[in-house]
């Protein structure tokens, strides 16, 4: 009885371990797609198939893209990672989520929403991510994947946020994609700034790599991220490169059920660091220089110079002072090279594996990124730099669609949707964007006539056409005729002649129901809750301002009587207001 006992546990052993072994050499064949979900970061039109700079190289995105269906007026429903990110993971607006800026992460406002991960694991996939997919370095929320693997590591670069820290006194943490601090340790010799010698393994540097002290323009910011330059590193000791080291081994295996694979990819994001390679790659390259006009601010009005000029990611100014301009675009360039080159290496193992044929693929940028266009440096505006961006879909092989491009208005708004549609999961009724597939197929024409980008608390982009209206949050305006100013150099706001046009536009903007009032006095942003709270936040001061994060009528009593005696003197409902300074 004993040995037969044995046997039949032996029995069992056998089984269970052949099954293992089948389940991870065979694969399984199910009705729905896979996922492959490609996230990057910063990316404006600077990729090949979309012409934005004559100097990129991305073979490997236009390969992709070549490959399915490309959007031509593919927008962000925020120039800001933290909202934009939000708004793909949730299928929500700003207006509906109410996040919109970097504090916390869409949880801390909607806590109760199925974000796109936890929606494809409900309904039958095998969820896996990677990088930077939330904003939040890709923290992990348990519920929303059933793996997750290496992180985007610090500001996506082969350094610790202590080799980054610029205040020495004062110890910067940040927890990793589990929740624990991470433990990578510094390799400082010299703990001073600028001039901060790293040497840690087969790594040597002396930070900042471009020359320009951070501390300038930024002296509050607590690491330095306005910095470019090449790493004597592998693509393998980037974050990024581990990343999609990882994807490769992924997409080798097999699984019992459609999987969904999130990859976030940290740069181009700033700082663009790479390895030496990506940036010897433009050496013989003459750098082409976005194109700007003197004075092209003239004709707009103050919350756009603030949003211009303020160094949220470091400054114009300070490039041109410097003498860094082109140096900083080449470094864009190279960052852009390095991404393009470890997407390059996710799509080679997913035709080399067995999902090949049933496998939908999603690229995607969360905003773009500006270098001196607009006399600006970084994102986080209303102008096409910041909010037009590359989105590619490529169907399973299987449906045999028709490779095209595709230039209706969509927004980051519909993967979402797209995806649910593609997974055969009826599409939830929560969902704010549209499903992309019936364009994707050749079935539809268009899903929307214009869309929408939300900056900041009541601040909007609206492309109809070829026409550019933005909305301020104090009612200021400007109006761009794309098909003639493609740069937005000219604000037709004022002309007599398009009265009729801006009246059309002014329907489209959102009435975020968050909001009674809007108020602008001086560099002050006052806001009048729909609980007829009173908000203020400083725009101009030095660490979040631009960005909205601290609000601080405690702080400025004086500032807050202030605004409410000229609302009180004006007798003021309207929507959208401007005081004229008292002084």
């Amino acid at each position: 009885m004993l040995a037969q006992y044995y046997y039949r546990i032996m029995l069992t052993f056998v089984a269970i371990t052949s099954f293992s072994v089948i389940s991870q050499t065979e694969n399984v064949q199910h009705d729905e797609p896979n996922i492959v979900f490609i996230a990057v970061d910063d990316l404006n039109d600077w990729v090949g198939y979309l012409g934005g700079h004559p100097d990129t190289k991305t073979p490997n995105i236009d390969k992709l893209a070549k490959r399915g269906v490309y959007f031509t007026n593919a927008y962000t429903v925020s120039p800001i990672c933290g909202p934009s990110r939000a708004s793909v993971l949730t299928g929500q607006r700003p207006e509906t989520t109410g996040v919109y800026h970097n504090v916390g992460a869409y949880k801390d406002y909607v806590p109760n929403v199925t974000a796109l991960p936890q929606f494809l694991r409900k309904n039958g996939y095998h969820v896996m991510g990677a990088g930077k997919i939330n904003h939040s370095m890709s923290m992990l929320y348990p519920e929303n994947f059933d793996e997750y693997g290496p992180s985007a590591g610090a500001i996506g670069g082969p350094f610790t946020l202590e080799e980054l820290n610029l205040t020495p006194k004062k110890q910067f943490k940040r927890l990793d994609i589990h929740g624990a601090e991470s433990n990578q340790k510094s390799g400082i010799v010299k703990n001073v700034y600028p001039g901060k010698i790293i040497k840690r393994g087969t790594l040597s540097a002396t930070l900042p790599l471009n020359g320009i002290n951070n501390v300038l323009d930024r002296p509050f910011n607590g690491y330095n991220t306005f910095d470019w330059g090449p790493v004597d590193v592998t693509d393998d000791e980037m974050p990024d490169g581990k990343v999609a080291k990882w994807a490769e081994k992924k997409l080798s295996q097999s699984y019992e059920k459609p999987f969904f694979l999130g990859v976030g990819f940290y740069r181009p994001h700033q700082p663009f660091y790479a390895p030496r390679k990506y940036f010897d790659a433009f050496t013989d390259v003459d750098i082409s220089l976005p194109k700007v006009i003197d004075n092209d601010l003239d004709d707009l009005s103050i919350p756009a110079s603030y949003y211009a000029h303020y160094p949220w990611s470091g400054s114009f100014d300070r490039v041109q002072k410097q003498h860094k301009w082109q140096d900083g675009v080449k470094g864009y360039l190279a960052a852009i090279h390095f991404a393009d080159a470890q997407i390059g290496r996710v799509l080679d193992a997913l035709d080399n594996s067995a999902h090949k044929d049933n496998t939908l693929i999603v690229l995607w940028s969360d905003h773009g990124w500006e270098l001196g266009e607009k006399e600006h440096w970084g994102k986080h505006t209303a102008w096409e730099g910041s909010t037009r961006v590359p989105f590619v879909i490529v169907p399973p092989k299987n449906m045999n669609i028709k490779n095209s491009s595709n230039n209706s208005f969509v927004s980051l708004l519909d993967i979402y949707p797209t995806i649910a549609d593609y997974a055969n999961v009826a599409i939830p009724t929560y969902l704010e964007g549209k499903s992309l597939k019936s364009l994707v197929d050749g079935k539809q024409d268009k899903v929307r006539d214009y869309s929408i980008t939300t900056l900041g608390r009541a601040s909007y982009a609206i492309r109809k056409g070829n026409w550019k209206y933005i909305h301020y949050f104090d009612g200021s305006e400007e109006l761009y005729n794309l098909s003639i100013d493609s740069h937005e150099w000219h604000n037709l706001a004022s002309k007599t002649e398009q009265q009729n046009r801006l009246y059309e536009l002014r329907t489209l903007v959102p009435i975020d129901a968050h909001f009674q009032q809007l108020i602008r006095y001086k560099n002050w942003k006052a806001i009048i809750t729909s609980s007829n709270e009173f908000q203020l936040y400083d725009l101009l001061e030095p660490k979040n301002g631009i960005g909205e994060h601290d609000e601080v009528s405690k702080e400025n009593p004086d500032i807050v009587k202030t605004i409410k005696r000229g609302l009180a003197s004006l007798k003021a409902d309207q929507r959208y207001i401007s005081l004229v300074s008292e002084n």
